[in-house]
């Protein structure tokens, strides 16, 4: 039996690390910890039923800061008497972790999720120090890896690294667009899914779905997700006489999320920056085309499966998507190529796959 401690800074339902930690717990051969460190006891978790079928033990460590001594103390203790490997995901919480797992003797599995080029130069030396004591440093993509700084690839050897790609639960997206009824009133829908900060960039977007109502009055945008910049968004929607072509529909269930991607045609993310974007993959598996800025990550994960835009540029934004909107042979064969890609590269499966064979690797050298 492989013991797993997972250390998480929070427990969040929707986020890729607690999903694939279920998915990898469902293995007959392995029982897993899952330590939080900021949250404090297990009745406020409203604990998901999913975690009471499967070997799974939920620690808050009831942290106040990055440094509580009492938080470091309890997850010290697990890690010397109850785990086998240690699976570390953020920066600071994780650079602790790799610290303490290395005294103690514990292999390390670490994740990166973002793009070293977004860390502040206080993550970059937090961070960079203790990369090599794991003994396997994944990244979420190629982009990701590819943006280690050149002193982070001085500590690391080559075989240390990499990369398993994020996945989305096929099945449960799939199981939803089934049951969801498509409106019969002809709308165009254009959806997208994301915190609303600078970076996600949906100023430009709206910008440029003003361009596609004037060419297709018949066409909605739906938001998805909350964020600092909302006011400001529902302010620019006001300016542009929009209101009643745009949707705010704030923080959803997962469930409500693949509701609107099964009623909508395309989806929409003009980033200037991204990790990975889940929601983009789980758009795919719902057979939706993307329209996504022209950045590397979205040619690593979007691929063949969407159409590129400039994301700097509104007027370019709506022509994309009026690119799908006008050519329905394009659409179709996008939108196979996006499902396709989705279901074939990018399950949720399939990463936890590639995950339990690593701990194996690693347990085994």
């Amino acid at each position: 039996m492989i013991r797993i401690l997972v250390l998480l800074n929070n427990i969040n339902y929707t986020s890729i690390p607690f999903e694939t930690t279920l998915r990898i717990a469902e293995k007959d051969d392995v029982k897993v910890i899952i330590a939080s460190l900021y949250d404090d006891s297990v009745a406020n978790l409203n604990i998901d039923r999913r975690v009471c079928n499967l070997p799974i033990t939920i620690l808050p460590l009831g942290g106040d800061s990055r440094l509580d001594r009492k938080a470091w103390s309890a997850f010290r203790r697990v890690l010397k008497n109850k785990c086998d490997l240690v699976h570390t995901h953020h920066n600071f919480s994780g650079s602790v972790a790799r610290l303490l797992s290395h005294l103690e003797g514990v292999p390390v599995v670490n994740t990166e999720h973002r793009d070293h080029g977004s860390f502040s130069p206080l993550q970059n030396v937090v961070n960079a120090p203790t990369l090599s004591l794991a003994d396997r440093i994944i990244s979420n993509s190629q982009v990701t890896q590819d943006s280690f700084r050149w002193y982070e690839r001085l500590l690391v050897d080559n075989n240390q690294l990499e990369v398993v790609h994020n996945g989305v639960d096929i099945e449960r997206i799939q199981h939803v667009i089934s049951d969801t009824s498509v409106p019969e009133d002809n709308a165009f829908r254009v959806c997208t899914a994301a915190r609303m900060v600078p970076v996600k960039n949906q100023s430009a977007l709206i910008r440029g779905f003003n361009l596609v109502v004037n060419q297709h009055s018949n066409s909605e945008l739906i938001f998805l997700g909350d964020g600092p910049l909302r006011d400001d968004l529902e302010r620019l929607t006001s300016q542009l006489q929009l209101t009643d072509r745009v949707q705010f529909r704030g923080e959803v269930s997962r469930e409500q999320v693949y509701e609107v991607f099964a009623q909508s045609d395309v989806f929409a993310i003009p980033s200037h920056a991204e990790g990975f974007c889940v929601a983009a993959v789980e758009a795919m598996a719902s057979g939706l085309p993307v329209v996504a800025s022209d950045i590397p990550i979205f040619h690593e994960v979007v691929g063949d499966g969407g159409l590129f835009t400039d994301q700097t540029d509104s007027k370019d934004i709506a022509e994309t998507i009026l690119e799908l909107r006008k050519k329905e042979v394009e659409y179709q064969k996008r939108s196979q190529m996006a499902w396709q890609r989705a279901t074939t590269k990018f399950s949720l499966d399939k990463c936890a796959e590639a995950y339990y064979d690593i701990y194996k690797e690693v347990l085994n050298d």
